[in-house]
Protein backbone atom coordinates (compact mmCIF):
# COMPACT_ATOMS: atom_id res chain seq x y z
CA UNK A 1 0.00 0.00 0.00
CA UNK A 2 3.07 2.22 0.10
CA UNK A 3 2.29 3.70 3.52
CA UNK A 4 5.14 5.72 4.97
CA UNK A 5 6.52 3.97 8.08
CA UNK A 6 6.53 7.33 9.87
CA UNK A 7 2.70 7.25 9.78
CA UNK A 8 2.54 3.83 11.47
CA UNK A 9 1.98 3.47 15.19
CA UNK A 10 3.68 0.57 16.94
CA UNK A 11 1.61 -2.48 17.90
CA UNK A 12 2.83 -4.97 20.51
CA UNK A 13 0.10 -7.57 20.07
CA UNK A 14 0.82 -10.50 17.72
CA UNK A 15 -1.96 -11.85 15.50
CA UNK A 16 -2.83 -15.43 14.66
CA UNK A 17 -3.11 -16.01 10.91
CA UNK A 18 -5.76 -18.17 9.26
CA UNK A 19 -3.22 -21.00 9.12
CA UNK A 20 -2.54 -20.71 12.86
CA UNK A 21 0.91 -19.12 12.61
CA UNK A 22 1.83 -16.01 14.57
CA UNK A 23 2.07 -12.78 12.56
CA UNK A 24 3.69 -9.64 13.98
CA UNK A 25 1.93 -6.47 12.75
CA UNK A 26 4.20 -3.89 11.13
CA UNK A 27 2.07 -1.21 12.81
CA UNK A 28 -1.34 0.43 12.77
CA UNK A 29 -2.61 3.46 10.89
CA UNK A 30 -5.84 5.46 10.70
CA UNK A 31 -7.06 5.82 7.11
CA UNK A 32 -10.27 7.09 5.52
CA UNK A 33 -12.45 4.28 4.17
CA UNK A 34 -15.25 5.08 1.72
CA UNK A 35 -18.07 2.67 0.96
CA UNK A 36 -20.68 3.06 -1.77
CA UNK A 37 -20.90 5.27 -4.81
CA UNK A 38 -22.06 8.78 -5.69
CA UNK A 39 -25.04 9.79 -3.52
CA UNK A 40 -24.99 6.65 -1.41
CA UNK A 41 -21.40 6.94 -0.20
CA UNK A 42 -20.15 7.21 3.36
CA UNK A 43 -16.58 7.78 4.59
CA UNK A 44 -15.18 7.09 8.05
CA UNK A 45 -11.73 6.97 9.62
CA UNK A 46 -10.81 3.34 10.30
CA UNK A 47 -7.87 1.85 12.19
CA UNK A 48 -5.98 -0.72 10.12
CA UNK A 49 -3.34 -3.18 11.32
CA UNK A 50 -0.61 -3.54 8.68
CA UNK A 51 0.92 -7.01 8.23
CA UNK A 52 3.34 -8.57 5.77
CA UNK A 53 1.52 -11.77 4.90
CA UNK A 54 0.35 -13.49 1.69
CA UNK A 55 -3.44 -13.15 2.00
CA UNK A 56 -6.08 -13.37 -0.70
CA UNK A 57 -7.60 -10.23 0.84
CA UNK A 58 -6.48 -6.61 0.57
CA UNK A 59 -8.27 -5.76 3.79
CA UNK A 60 -10.33 -7.49 6.45
CA UNK A 61 -12.98 -5.36 8.12
CA UNK A 62 -13.65 -6.31 11.71
CA UNK A 63 -16.77 -5.84 13.77
CA UNK A 64 -15.81 -2.37 15.08
CA UNK A 65 -15.47 -1.03 11.52
CA UNK A 66 -18.62 -2.77 10.29
CA UNK A 67 -20.53 -1.43 13.31
CA UNK A 68 -19.31 2.14 12.71
CA UNK A 69 -20.74 1.92 9.17
CA UNK A 70 -23.92 0.23 10.47
CA UNK A 71 -23.11 -2.44 7.88
CA UNK A 72 -24.64 -5.85 7.29
CA UNK A 73 -22.53 -8.40 5.39
CA UNK A 74 -23.86 -11.38 3.45
CA UNK A 75 -21.12 -13.78 2.40
CA UNK A 76 -23.67 -15.85 0.47
CA UNK A 77 -24.65 -12.86 -1.67
CA UNK A 78 -21.14 -11.29 -1.67
CA UNK A 79 -22.81 -8.07 -0.59
CA UNK A 80 -22.33 -5.44 2.10
CA UNK A 81 -25.19 -3.03 2.86
CA UNK A 82 -24.83 0.06 5.05
CA UNK A 83 -26.61 3.27 6.04
CA UNK A 84 -25.92 6.56 4.26
CA UNK A 85 -27.63 9.95 4.62
CA UNK A 86 -29.35 9.22 1.26
CA UNK A 87 -30.58 5.70 1.97
CA UNK A 88 -29.02 2.24 1.92
CA UNK A 89 -25.72 1.89 0.07
CA UNK A 90 -24.11 -1.35 -1.00
CA UNK A 91 -20.87 -2.92 -2.12
CA UNK A 92 -21.12 -6.05 -4.26
CA UNK A 93 -18.35 -8.63 -4.61
CA UNK A 94 -17.33 -10.48 -7.75
CA UNK A 95 -17.56 -14.30 -7.42
CA UNK A 96 -15.21 -14.96 -10.36
CA UNK A 97 -12.56 -12.58 -9.03
CA UNK A 98 -12.88 -14.05 -5.53
CA UNK A 99 -12.28 -17.56 -6.90
CA UNK A 100 -9.23 -16.36 -8.85
CA UNK A 101 -7.71 -15.00 -5.63
CA UNK A 102 -8.04 -18.41 -3.97
CA UNK A 103 -6.54 -20.30 -6.90
CA UNK A 104 -3.48 -18.02 -7.13
CA UNK A 105 -2.40 -18.66 -3.54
Amino acid sequence: MKINNAKLTRVNTPLTSFSGTIVEPVGKVMLPLSLGSYLKRVTKMVKFLIVNAPFAYNVILGRPSLNSFQAIASTYHLKLKFSTPNGIGEEVGDQRQARECYTTL
